[in-house]
């Protein structure tokens, strides 16, 4: 598509007024002086998805999604014709993925080897958590929690088994404020077959680099064959060795 369509196709966004803020953003910071990188997620994630996982297109399984876009690792994935499963146990979450993620499975669960959870939900959705240790730390932050709500669980195992049978998980995200490692376990290593090990796995993490390496559910993937790939300012990246 040549440049004076693109031109004219990008000028008629602008007739949604909810694309003005993004704009303005954009505007601010870039001056439009030359070609930007643009990120939904928190710590650029996505940028280093699409430098480390190469071309092509592929299935991913993203435990703790939160939304299509904000904060978001997969959204770039999803616009170059990955798929996946997204799995979100906030409820008033799940509409909007239906909506802008309709070529996605959206599964309201929440992921651990319980058959449900308590949900605290805060008024700052993408903290919400079924960890209480976490959620005492966001309290005394000053976080509020504007309900709590039961969520059905679900293992790992169970979404693999189910949703992947026909089709490899080129990638897993797991960020579920203090729950990943519960969540990563029960995929069972020792028991899965090895065709049905993600190609990658990334996981939350915090600086330093030490620090993210020793990280229960990043020692737990490495103890499985995964070697440490990309250390994120907020992520760990492993590739599976096996």
């Amino acid at each position: 598509m040549n440049k004076p369509i693109r031109f004219v196709r990008a000028l008629s966004m602008l007739t949604n007024p909810k694309t003005w803020g993004p704009f303005t953003e954009v505007a601010e910071i870039s001056g439009f002086d030359h070609a930007v990188s643009l990120s939904w997620s928190q710590g650029g994630e996505d940028l280093a998805l699409i430098s480390s996982l190469g071309g092509g297109v592929g299935r991913y399984l993203d435990i703790g999604a939160h939304h299509p876009s904000r904060f978001s690792v997969t959204r770039h994935l999803y616009q170059r014709g990955w798929t996946g499963i997204n799995v979100e146990a906030n409820s008033s979450l799940l509409p909007e993925f239906n909506k802008k993620r309709e070529n996605d499975i959206n599964l309201w669960r929440a992921v651990g080897d319980k058959s449900s959870y308590q949900l605290s939900v805060f008024e700052e959705p993408a903290i919400s958590t079924i960890n209480k240790d976490w959620e005492e730390k966001f309290i005394s932050e000053n976080q509020k929690i504007s309900r709590v709500e039961e969520v059905p669980g679900i293992t790992v195992r169970e979404i693999l088994n189910t949703y992947f049978q026909d089709g490899k998980c080129n990638l897993l995200s797991i960020d579920i404020e203090g729950a990943d490692f519960e969540a990563l376990k029960t995929i069972n290593f020792q028991t899965l077959k090895k065709s049905q090990f993600p190609d990658w796995i990334l996981l939350e993490t915090t600086p330093p680099l030490a620090a993210a390496l020793k990280t229960d559910s990043v020692a737990y993937a490495q103890e499985n064959g995964y070697i440490p790939h990309l250390i994120l300012p907020m992520a760990t990246l492993l590739k599976n060795s096996n």
